[in-house]
């Protein structure tokens, strides 16, 4: 399934981007999706967001959604999703 990223800040400068589609399993997660993101862009991705297997305290991950929904390194994401990472000071 595809899920469409949207990176702020200093996300975006280390990966080049302000976005991304990318191709991750049915049953995948929010690690999954920066699993794929580093595969595409290099390992700074992984190591800017994550610590061992959970967000960085300074990470924050929303599915763009009318309600904004929070989501966790182990959030289940789904086909046609668009999250949005974002570093909080």
């Amino acid at each position: 399934m595809d899920v469409d990223v949207k990176l702020t800040g200093t996300l975006a400068a280390r990966t080049g981007t302000h976005s991304a589609r990318v191709g991750v399993a049915d049953d995948a997660t929010v690690a999954d999706v920066i699993d794929a993101l580093a595969a595409e862009f290099g390992p700074q991705v992984r190591a800017g967001v994550l610590e061992g297997s959970r967000l960085r305290t300074d990470t924050v991950v929303v599915r763009e959604s009318p309600d904004g929904e929070a989501l966790t390194a182990g959030s289940r994401v789904c086909d046609g999703d668009t999250v949005r990472f974002a570093l909080v000071n």
